[in-house]
Formats: structure tokens, C-alpha cells, sequence
């Protein structure tokens, strides 16, 4: 696998632990965190469309920021779409997944990252605020699925078979 497969598999990954919380907060609606479980998928989701716009340099959309919420069903599609366009960005053999990219942050300091370190962190932050919602569902009594990267690798899930 090669350098881009691997963050297209990273992606993947993302995209099959995002189908699974949802699945289970649709199947436990209503429990008690819901709002707050939702609250986190949706910045997850929030943050990789704002990074793709920093990314791709296109103009800030004044109706995002990092908490915009989405319903369940508008999260999955939400999820599906943002992973595709960094799916498509990273398959592009044309961009160089070295480039620095030149951005602002929310508090409007100049930074730059090669992309590769742009998608890790995509990645690492998912999982960060997915294991917060891991203790939201805790609290409720509701045990959280497996979404460790181990349990997708071990499955052998690939992009035909994300469910």
C-alpha cells in the first residue's frame, strides 16, 4: 500500500467509525447524552470540511464553524461527502501530499503543514473526540462499538463493504 492508499484507508476508517455511532445512537434514541454525542460527531465531521476548504483555499463558508450540528440522518450524509472529497483530493496523483499548505486557524494565526500531517491530524482528532463520546454513551449505560483502528483493520472493511 502506498503512501496515498494508506491515508485513503485512514479515511475509510473514519468514515466506518462514524457509521457505527450513528447506527447506535439511531437505535438508543432517546438516551440521555444524545445531544452532546451528536454534538461531537458533528464537529468531527465540521472540522475536516473546514480543513478541506483551508487545504483547496476556498473561501471560509460563514455558515460553518467547528459546532454546526447535524441531524442523524444529515450527519451520515454529511460524513459520506466530506470523506469523499478528501478521498478524491488525496487519489489525485497530481497533488503532492508534501506541499505545505499556508493557512489561518480559527484565531486567525498564520501556520503551515504538509498535507499528509493535515490528514493525520484529521484522523487522530476523530478518534480523540470519538472517545469522548465513548464516555457519554458509558454514562448512559450504553456500551460504545468497537471503532478502535484494530477492529476495522481486522474486519478486512474496504470501501465496497463500510457498513
Amino acid at each position: 500500500m502506498d503512501e496515498r492508499q494508506k491515508l485513503q484507508h485512514l479515511f475509510h476508517f473514519d468514515l466506518w467509525c462514524s457509521r457505527k455511532l450513528t447506527n447506535l445512537f439511531q437505535q438508543y434514541h432517546p438516551f440521555k447524552e444524545q445531544e452532546a454525542c451528536e454534538a461531537f460527531l458533528s464537529h468531527i465531521i465540521n472540522a475536516q470540511k473546514i480543513w478541506f476548504n483551508r487545504v483547496i483555499r476556498l473561501p471560509a463558508d460563514d455558515d460553518l464553524n467547528t459546532w454546526t450540528e447535524y441531524s442523524l440522518d444529515e450527519m451520515k450524509q454529511e460524513a459520506q461527502e466530506t470523506t469523499q472529497l478528501w478521498m478524491d483530493l488525496i487519489g489525485d496523483h497530481e497533488v503532492d501530499l508534501n506541499t505545505k499548505i499556508f493557512y489561518k486557524n480559527s484565531q486567525g494565526v498564520d501556520y503551515s503543514n504538509s498535507l499528509w500531517q493535515i490528514c493525520n491530524h484529521l484522523i487522530i482528532h476523530g478518534q480523540h473526540h470519538r472517545a469522548q463520546i465513548s464516555i457519554f454513551l458509558r454514562n448512559c449505560d450504553i456500551k460504545p462499538p468497537s471503532i478502535d483502528y484494530i477492529h476495522f483493520s481486522r474486519a478486512g472493511i474496504t470501501n465496497t463493504n463500510l457498513n
